[in-house]
């Protein structure tokens, strides 16, 4: 009895929680909403996302240009009718075109973002967007609604369980926090609201409120020639965009330009066009080679020194902590990480053992690509896991396989990779190319095709002229200043941006 009596007084906190904190009024609409979450709740999850941004998805290294971010973000965020919350700006590693903001004001926008830019109204029209979501607490609701109760309230799926299996597993929840809910969709009140909001920041601050309308309508374009609807990181899988919508922002940037108290002069801090574009010349396009670049089926990353060839028909995934492949049956695994600083690949072995709680499993000390390693092999359930551990350059490697058919080719195809590993050789250093944006001055009646044809690019002529808001068929003026991507010879010796 006593033990029920305490399930029901935590449960009562739950109750109470809600009608608390879902009091809350809405700092845009005015409105009465229920909000599972205090301000000070609200800033403690923005900061635990944060972080998982952070190592997830990883922050672009670049002081200059996130410095450029930051001071648009701060102008802006000045004028937010949400003042509870400390903004923060960042430029998230991620090479698809998305914006997103977090809780407690954290905002980013991703380098695949910035290469589809052509003036700082578009940007400040971006950033102001996702200030309104911060500023309308969508973020706050998405991740509420999303998270389970425990991760609100910290009451334990135990503690009710007994009362109510349902409740039980609500509380105890499922799946990724980062996945699931910061690349959610919002909906479409809130991306109308989200945009409203933005671009009466935008105005105030002294930029063109129909800069999230150039900018969409150029993201539309892309969208549709990448055929990329249903990828998770683009922008529109998690702002869905409708013609209703984008009409509905080209109408309110002509309100909002009629009205007298808006009509100011603009004040951009890039001070013209060419001095924007130059803010992102040499800006890393697609992948970062300095997280390794995959040629066929090599894995070479040039800041480690190192090197792995995956099985040929294997399909390789390049993450921020990990490179990955997986085979077509999926039923074979092989993931290259570095577990940290250490010399002793036998010492790696046992204290990983140790930890896993796995006793009477032999380790075998050998040499791979002439550094010395040590090997486990764990069948457990039907199923063989690989663990290879090689010291090379005062770092611990660590391969982890998992064979799901022993029946198969996988074991030999899994062995035989392990044993690729090296250190770099010459001709592969020669092979890793870096790709960056850079900025061209056009000849007169140039077309697309021909200077990117004249400068080595390898973009298509319809990416080049989305990326510059431009039709594909267009004849160029002289000294029109155009984006191009260009394939450039990666330089060693330095983990910084290179301009």
């Amino acid at each position: 009895m006593k033990q029920i009596f305490q399930i029901l007084k935590k449960i009562i906190i739950i109750v109470s929680a809600i009608l608390i904190y879902g009091c809350a009024v809405n700092p845009v609409t005015g409105s009465h909403e229920i909000v599972l979450m205090s301000v000070e709740g609200e800033k403690q999850l923005g900061e635990e996302n944060a972080r998982q941004v952070a190592e997830q998805m990883g922050l672009f290294d670049d002081p200059e240009l996130v410095s450029y971010i930051q001071s648009i973000g701060q102008r802006l965020a000045e004028k937010s009718p949400y003042q509870d919350v400390n903004y923060q700006f960042q430029i998230v590693d991620l090479e698809e075109p998305n914006a997103f903001a977090l809780p407690g004001g954290y905002v980013y926008v991703s380098r695949g973002l910035l290469v589809l830019l052509n003036s700082e109204d578009e940007l400040a029209g971006v950033i102001g967007h996702e200030i309104g979501h911060v500023a309308a607490r969508h973020s706050v609701q998405r991740l509420t609604r999303a998270a389970p109760i425990g991760l609100v309230t910290g009451i334990t799926s135990a503690a009710v369980g007994i009362v109510s299996p349902f409740l039980a597993h609500t509380v105890s929840g499922t799946g990724s926090l980062l996945n699931s809910t910061i690349l959610a969709p919002y909906s479409r009140t809130q991306e109308n609201d989200a945009d409203a909001i933005g671009q009466l920041l935008a105005i105030k601050s002294g930029w063109t409120p129909e800069g999230i309308t150039t900018f969409l309508n150029t993201l539309d374009r892309e969208t549709e020639r990448k055929g990329q609807e249903g990828d998770q990181f683009s922008f529109f899988a998690t702002h869905p965009s409708t013609p209703k919508r984008v009409k509905a922002t080209e109408v309110r940037a002509v309100e909002l330009n009629a009205e007298k108290k808006f009509q100011q002069k603009r004040y951009l801090i890039a001070k013209n066009h060419k001095a924007f574009l130059n803010k992102f010349n040499g800006l890393i396009v697609g992948s970062d080679a300095r997280q390794g670049v995959i040629v066929e089926q090599d894995f070479l990353h040039p800041t480690m020194n190192i090197g792995l060839t995956f099985p040929g028909d294997w399909k390789i995934s390049n993450q921020p902590q990990y490179v990955s492949a997986v085979n077509k049956q999926k039923d074979g695994l092989l993931i290259l990480e570095l577990q940290g600083e250490g010399n002793d690949p036998v010492k790696a072995a046992h204290d990983f053992l140790n930890k896993a709680k796995i006793a009477n499993q032999s380790v075998s000390k050998l040499s791979i690509g002439g550094f010395s390693a040590s090997q486990v092999t764990i069948n457990k359930s039907r199923q063989e896991a690989i663990i290879t551990w090689v010291a090379f350059q005062k770092q611990m490697f660590r391969l982890t396989s998992i064979n799901k058919n022993l029946a198969a080719t996988n074991r030999r195809d899994i062995k035989k990779s392990i044993a690729t590993f090296h250190q770099l050789r010459s001709k592969e250093k020669m092979k890793i190319k870096q790709q960056r944006l850079r900025i061209i001055s056009a000849r007169s009646g140039e077309s697309i095709s021909a200077l990117l044809k004249r400068v080595g690019s390898e973009w298509d002529k319809e990416s080049c002229a989305i990326a510059n808001n431009l039709q594909a068929d267009v004849s160029l003026k002289k000294g029109q200043l155009i984006k191009v991507v260009i394939s450039e010879p990666f330089k060693y010796g330095s983990t910084e941006i290179t301009r």
